[in-house]
């Protein structure tokens, strides 16, 4: 079994630079290094993001060794949730998919839990739960874009929808996990809260390069669906709850060109 960690990053490389060092230190074993792999894609940056990945000696062992994938997606301009976590998940080689915020941490053992829950629940889907509200505060606070599922399950539900009403912050993997539980995926929550600890940071860096029309309004929505109040969220399910069960019918999902900056990997 090996299984992917996907990871977009545009603007957010001083988050990354506390979390990938970290989760690769915890989450490989050199004795089984075709296990584990990190997808890390750079969604045109405007950091320093690739010079860092690519000179950092920390990172190098990784490079060398293929656990660690980087790639570059030029041209956006701004942040498609949906667009850019799509197109990291088409470049991992898993068995099994797991999507990694670029400022979360994993945790010691969490690559271990994931492989005894698919072991036990191949169709299973691991994810955050959206109705803890403790996860909603300090050093948990932004840990519910934590997803993982088999590569076969993804492709069946057409991944993340990249549909108009997903633009800016909206909830995409939460619709995910929706419409992978409607098409009888058993959900398995995340209770370890070691394997959710965050980078804290302001909800303005959560919003400022994504794709809206007012900043406040996002933010607004982001603490309207964390699950700190139930009515937002609940009516959010109830509407999702009738959307279609896969995204994208007939699109390609994640089109677009991807480069290999010099670092090792092929």
């Amino acid at each position: 079994m090996k299984i992917s960690l996907c990871t977009t990053c545009m603007g957010r490389a001083e988050h990354l630079k506390q979390t990938l060092p970290r989760n690769l230190a915890d989450s490989v074993d050199w004795d089984r290094p075709d296990a584990v792999e990190f997808v890390v894609l750079d969604y045109n940056s405007p950091d320093d993001l690739v010079e860092w990945i690519t000179t950092d000696p920390r990172l190098r062992p990784y490079l060398d060794a293929g656990i660690l994938k980087f790639a570059r997606s030029g041209g956006h301009t701004h942040f498609r949730h949906s667009h850019a976590k799509n197109m990291s998940h088409a470049l991992a080689t898993g068995d099994y998919l797991c999507n990694v915020d670029a400022d979360n941490f994993l945790g010691f053992g969490f690559i271990g839990y994931l492989r005894a829950v698919f072991a036990r629940r191949p169709n299973a889907i691991v994810a955050t739960n959206r109705l803890d509200s403790r996860l909603n505060l300090g050093v948990h606070k932004g840990s519910m874009g934590r997803i993982a599922l088999s590569r076969a399950n993804f492709e069946l539900l057409g991944g993340y929808d990249e549909g108009r009403r997903f633009l800016g912050w909206a909830g995409e993997d939460t619709d995910l996990l929706i419409r992978a539980v409607r098409t009888f995926m058993r959900p398995v929550f995340i209770r370890e809260r070691r394997f959710l600890r965050v980078v804290q940071h302001s909800d303005v860096d959560r919003v400022i390069l994504t794709e809206c029309d007012n900043a406040g309004a996002e933010i607004a929505k982001i603490e309207s669906l964390d699950g700190s109040m139930m009515r937002p969220i609940v009516k959010y399910v109830a509407g999702r709850a009738v959307a279609p069960r896969i995204a994208n019918r007939g699109t390609p999902i994640g089109v677009g060109r991807v480069d290999w900056p010099t670092s090792g990997c092929a």
